[in-house]
Parts: structure tokens; C-alpha cells; sequence
């Protein structure tokens, strides 16, 4: 979809291309031919330059075929334009589809970190039932060295989910300048597309 709206928009920038051509003024006019001038100023040389026999225009062969050779060079200047078009476009949206899939995996490292972290705080807090006798005398006896380790394992899962809460926020960041970045490209473009609007209408006046 997004090509076939690039492809409309190129077209009819072409058309203000050539209209613009048409219409640009020189401070020494050449003289008309079929090897300089626009494209409709050479059909206008060659409209003049036709013969009328029995009611019909008679153009010369030689002449017609150099006017279909300027008409294909212009339309070979078209496509190179849209496949350059095209090709940035979709070097833009592979761009996009990155930058997705990066967010997207830092969120599961996200939710992988938080998962872990509260399990490592379920199983600090949670003992299985058939270990419980057993444990409780370890407990009691070594009560000051479980809460050592539970204070050293909290701090650190603090620490982890700082970092990674950080880099999150750096990514989210680092997302939001290439869009406004991509976002400046496409006002500038927009911009320079209203530009030779306005400029081929003044010109056309």
C-alpha cells in the first residue's frame, strides 16, 4: 500500500517535473528542435514542422522516431527515480521492523528479569512441607546467616532491575529520535514536494 501511494506521488511529481521544464524561462530562448526544449515544446516542433496531404498531418519518420526516443529517455528517468523511491522506503520500514523487534526482545529480557526476581523471592519465603522439620533446627541456628543471604540476594535483584530499567528507558529514547527523526525526513520531503508545487504553478502563470 505504501509503495503504490509512493509510486502516485512520484508520477505525479513527474508530471510537475516535466511541466516545470516546460515552463522554466532562459534568459537566451534556444532555438526549437527535436535536440533541445521540453518535451512538448519538441511536439509543438514537430506539429510545425508536419506537412498536411488530403487533410491529414504528415510527419516525417525519422523525425517522430527521434521524438519516441526523447519521450522513452524521460520515461527511463522516471523509474530510475521511483526505484530509488522505493528502495529508500523500504530501506526505512526493514529500519522500523529492527528497531520493533529490538523493543520487543528487551521487553521479554524485561519480563524474563521480574519473573526470576519474584521467584527467587517466592522460594526465599516458601519452604516444601516435607523439608520443614528438617529445616526448622538449620533455620533457627543459622537464622543470621538466611537473613544475611535473603539482604544480599534483594539488593542485587534491585540492582538488576535498575539496569535493566535503564536500558529499557535508553532504547525507548533511542526509538523516539529516529522517529522524529524519520518524521523531520518525511516533512522535509513533503515540504520540498509543496515547494515545486508552488514553484511549477508560479511558473505556469
Amino acid at each position: 500500500m505504501h509503495k503504490s501511494i509512493l509510486t502516485y506521488c512520484l508520477l505525479f511529481l513527474f508530471s510537475l517535473t516535466l511541466s516545470a521544464q516546460e515552463t522554466e524561462p532562459t534568459k537566451q530562448e534556444a532555438k526549437p528542435s527535436l535536440d533541445n526544449g521540453t518535451i512538448t515544446s519538441q511536439f509543438q516542433y514537430l506539429t510545425k514542422k508536419s506537412s498536411n496531404w488530403q487533410g491529414h498531418e504528415v510527419i516525417k519518420v525519422e523525425m517522430l522516431n527521434k521524438y519516441q526516443s526523447n519521450v522513452q529517455d524521460s520515461l527511463n528517468q522516471l523509474k530510475s527515480i521511483l526505484k530509488k523511491s522505493e528502495s529508500k522506503v523500504d530501506n526505512q520500514e526493514s529500519e522500523i521492523d529492527n528497531l520493533n523487534t529490538e523493543i520487543k526482545n528487551l521487553k521479554k529480557q524485561l519480563d524474563e528479569t521480574i519473573r526470576m526476581k519474584d521467584s527467587m523471592k517466592f522460594l526465599g519465603m516458601e519452604l516444601p512441607k516435607s523439608t520443614y522439620n528438617t529445616l526448622m533446627w538449620v533455620l533457627i541456628l543459622g537464622s543470621l546467616v538466611v537473613a544475611g543471604v535473603c539482604f544480599m540476594m534483594f539488593k542485587r535483584s534491585n540492582v538488576v532491575t535498575v539496569e535493566t530499567k535503564q536500558t529499557l528507558e535508553e532504547v525507548r529514547e533511542e526509538f523516539d529520535n529516529h522517529r522524529k527523526n524519520a518524521l523531520v525526513r518525511e516533512q522535509k520531503l513533503a515540504r520540498r514536494l509543496q515547494d515545486e508545487v508552488i514553484k511549477n504553478k508560479n511558473l505556469g502563470l
